[in-house]
């Protein structure tokens, strides 16, 4: 006869726990409701697509498009600017795009001047060309803006056979309201006069040239060297111009004076 504690110990444990059966939803609701997202879950949802969005537009972007992150440059503990950071940013910037920097700066330093200096009224112009411009245009003018002593010495180019003649406005800085006045009141239509401004050099000249056109002349240039300057007048004259527009000393002006008219026809030709 078999022995209770036998039986027991043949015997296979049980659970004394009730298990709990699991509950299945309703078919029916599983297919007609929707799967309601947590908040979290919609947080993180926006936030990859700003990522993915915001790494489209960089890797589209060739200058901003970059393997290395962008550094902070200021200091967020105490909000003070990182001028280290700041330096170290524009090198790196420059060294990977040498090319785009290069562009910049040619654009810069001499497309832009040259454009300016293109437009503006206000030229440099050498002692040919501005005889040149005496002759071929009625409508322009040769103003000597050397002050008495010097026009004394050396007198003003004589533009007899020309049909005109030299203006002679002495300027000074210093009131420069009544030189602009005077120059005004030489010229009888100064909006459509071009102006050949002729200075001992070419310093002041330049100023008056840009003085006038800031007051109305319709263009003005300045001789370059003026007339004692290197390439200026007196320079140019025994190669380039005819006598009767030589300039000669005061002493010599009266002695060259019908020698250089009566040269007119011939130099002309």
């Amino acid at each position: 006869m078999i022995s209770l504690p036998i039986i027991l110990a043949s015997s296979p444990p049980r659970n004394l726990c009730k298990p709990s059966t699991p509950q299945t939803p309703d078919s029916d609701q599983t297919r007609t409701t929707p799967l309601n997202k947590s908040p979290s879950l919609q947080l993180q949802s926006k936030t990859h697509i700003s990522l993915t969005l915001s790494q489209t537009i960089l890797l589209c972007s060739p200058v901003l498009a970059s393997t290395e992150p962008f550094t902070s440059v200021s200091d967020q503990s105490t909000g003070r600017i990182d001028l280290e950071s700041i330096l170290i940013t524009i090198d790196n910037f420059f060294n990977k795009y040498p090319f785009f920097v290069a562009g910049c700066t040619f654009i810069y330093l001499v497309v832009y001047p040259a454009v300016i200096f293109y437009l503006r009224k206000y030229k440099p112009i050498s002692a040919m060309n501005a005889f040149r411009k005496l002759k071929s245009q009625p409508d322009s003018q040769l103003l000597d803006i050397r002050d008495e002593k010097t026009l004394a010495s050396l007198a003003s180019p004589s533009l007899k056979f020309l049909g005109k003649s030299s203006v002679q406005v002495p300027y000074s800085e210093e009131d420069e309201s009544e030189f602009l006045k005077k120059v005004k009141g030489s010229f009888s239509d100064p909006e459509n006069t071009v102006v050949c401004i002729l200075d001992n050099f070419d310093g002041n000249s330049m100023k008056v040239a840009e003085l006038l056109i800031e007051n109305g002349f319709k263009e003005a240039y300045y001789i370059k060297g003026g007339a004692r300057g290197k390439n200026g007048w007196l320079a140019s004259q025994e190669e380039l111009l005819p006598p009767p527009v030589h300039m000669y000393t005061t002493s010599k002006n009266a002695k060259s004076s019908s020698n250089s008219e009566a040269s007119i026809v011939g130099t002309e030709n």
